[in-house]
């Protein structure tokens, strides 16, 4: 049963997240070095910051999620979040 459940092709997706990221250094690189110390342009830059570093989380995120459902699904069943999550103590407060 495992062998009907291949893995997703990932190229596509590496080739946008590596062309993101690319494109992000390529910026602040541009304002670092010839761009004019602005609001502007420090604005620019945390915005390129905080996209690359989403883009980096999410794409961490999205595998965990994708091999988290792909053993689900080659083990026969389906994994809700109930069932990853264990019973707290019974004097626990929360």
């Amino acid at each position: 049963m495992a062998e009907a459940f291949q893995r997703p092709s990932w190229r596509i997706r590496r080739t946008i997240i590596v062309a993101t990221l690319i494109f992000c250094a390529a910026e602040i690189t541009y304002l670092t070095i010839w761009g004019k110390d602005t609001d502007l342009s420090s604005t620019i830059a945390n915005g390129l910051i905080i996209l690359a570093g989403s883009v980096i989380g999410a794409y961490v995120f999205g595998a965990v999620w994708d091999d988290r459902n792909i053993m689900a699904m080659s083990r026969g069943r389906r994994v809700t979040p109930a069932e990853d999550t264990p019973e707290p103590p019974k004097d626990f407060a929360g």
